[in-house]
């Protein structure tokens, strides 16, 4: 290439977000991080990245939340959805992104994500992809009474209150209060403490670290190159 691709790591883990930056700094990319969706949102203003590689299970605003921003405000950007509460290699149903990577599997499955986001033509990616959920946290209220979250409705911009439903596996549709558009969202559902997993009870716990040793001793330079149920 002939200019270092710009990468944004997000990972609430700090160990995992510099092991991975010297990991890609080596490889010859230009490499920024960030500890959640509200730090990188700020990350992006100063700088647009070209690759976006995100966790998704993140305090603060989660992964879930800052993809569906950044499909709507930054299309261009390439993003890689990572997390180990989700198996296999295609995008979960109802993520924002173009790839994804499962944490605690082979790394270089990662590696291979990354070569095919640096090769592709930035001025040939997509539009805006309204289409893709806006993902939301639950607002406690009434403990009596039901969770609800605040929506903002992408088209006229005003805010409103919605009671949610009572299950979080479906990603859901509802009119705006004022100017009645469909909006798609989902609802960021809170991590079992005891299991670390988020959605599906039969998901396997990924309990192995981040980066196994399927790395080439030799270094990492020479390695080759979305219904409505959130199941």
């Amino acid at each position: 290439m002939s200019a270092k691709t710009k990468l944004l790591i997000v990972d609430d883990e700090s160990s995992t977000r510099t092991l991975l930056s010297q990991i890609f700094e080596e490889m010859g990319h230009s490499v920024r991080m960030a500890q959640d969706g509200f730090s990188a949102l700020q990350q992006i203003r100063e700088s647009i990245p070209d690759v976006l590689l995100s966790d998704l299970n993140m305090p603060g605003m989660s992964g879930f939340e800052l993809l569906s921003v950044v499909r709507r405000r930054f299309p261009g950007i390439y993003v890689i959805a990572t997390s180990g509460a989700y198996s296999g290699e295609d995008v979960p149903y109802g993520i924002a992104a173009d790839a994804f990577y499962e944490k605690a599997t082979k790394f270089r499955s990662l590696l291979s994500l990354m070569e095919a986001a640096t090769a592709v033509d930035r001025l040939c990616r997509r539009d805006s992809n309204t289409s893709a959920p806006v993902w939301l946290s639950p607002v406690d209220g009434d403990p009596l009474c039901d969770a609800y979250v605040m929506i903002t409705c992408p088209e006229c911009m005003r805010a409103f209150s919605h009671a949610v439903e009572d299950s979080l596996l479906l990603i859901h549709e509802t009119d705006c209060d004022y100017c009645q558009v469909c909006i798609r969202y989902a609802v960021v559902q809170q991590l079992d403490p005891l299991l670390s997993q988020p959605y599906h009870p039969m998901l396997v716990e990924a309990s192995s670290p981040l980066i196994t040793t399927d790395l080439p001793r030799q270094g990492v330079a020479g390695v080759a190159p979305r219904g409505r149920m959130v199941a």
